[in-house]
């Protein structure tokens, strides 16, 4: 397993963020991100990796929510 191992984890970070920080509606996006890793070609341990990408992103995002 990888993190941060390709272009397209810096935006799962950014997903991550953008979902923190939009309140009410986050798990309308996070349920969209799990439907876009379900569907995606990937092996295993690379979807556990844009999962940790995901959920790194959403932390930093609730940090900064909460003005920490």
């Amino acid at each position: 397993m990888a993190v941060f191992d390709d272009k397209k984890s810096f935006l799962h970070f950014a997903a991550g963020v953008i979902t923190a920080v939009t309140g009410v509606f986050s798990i309308f996006f996070i349920l969209i991100f799990v439907f876009y890793q379900i569907k995606e070609e990937e092996n295993d341990l690379n979807k556990l990796g844009d999962f940790i990408e995901f959920l790194l992103g959403y932390s930093y995002g609730l940090a900064v929510r909460a003005g920490l």
